[in-house]
C-alpha cells in the first residue's frame, strides 16, 4: 500500500511542474504576389498561438527598409491569432523587377524564438 501511495504522490507532484508554452505559426509561410505595378503594396499573414501559454510578439523586423511591418497584438491567448501586416513602397528605392523580401518575428515560443515568412513579387517600372 506505500508503494502505491508513494507513486500517486510523485504522479501529482510532477503533473503540476508541466509548464505552458507558446507555439508560433505563421500562415502561409511563403506568398507570391505576381506581377505588382510599382506602387505601395500590402499583404498580411496570421500568426496563431498553437501552445497552451500566452505568445508574447517581442519584435517584428523586416530584410529591407523599403518594407515596413507589424502585428496588430503583441500578446496572443493559446489558440488565438492576430494579423501581421506588411507594407513595400517599391517607389522608395526606384524598386522593378523580382523582388523577395522576409519579416522576422521574434516571440517568447521558447522551440522557435524567431520565426520568419517571405514574400515575392514582380514589380513593374512606371513609366516615365
Amino acid at each position: 500500500m506505500g508503494l502505491i501511495a508513494l507513486i500517486v504522490l510523485i504522479v501529482i507532484l510532477f503533473s503540476g511542474c508541466a509548464t505552458s508554452a507558446p507555439r508560433i505559426v505563421i500562415e502561409p509561410a511563403t506568398q507570391d504576389l505576381g506581377e505588382v505595378p510599382q506602387e505601395p503594396l500590402e499583404t498580411s499573414y496570421t500568426i496563431r498561438n498553437q501552445g497552451d501559454g500566452v505568445l508574447e510578439i517581442e519584435k517584428v523586423s523586416t530584410s529591407c527598409g523599403c518594407t515596413k511591418a507589424s502585428v496588430d497584438s503583441e500578446t496572443i491567448p493559446p489558440g488565438k491569432t492576430t494579423q501581421l501586416r506588411v507594407t513595400l513602397d517599391p517607389i522608395e528605392d526606384n524598386l522593378h523587377g523580382d523582388v523577395m523580401r522576409i519579416i522576422y518575428v521574434r516571440s517568447n515560443d521558447p522551440d522557435t524564438p524567431e520565426a520568419e515568412v517571405e514574400f515575392r513579387a514582380t514589380i513593374r517600372k512606371a513609366e516615365s
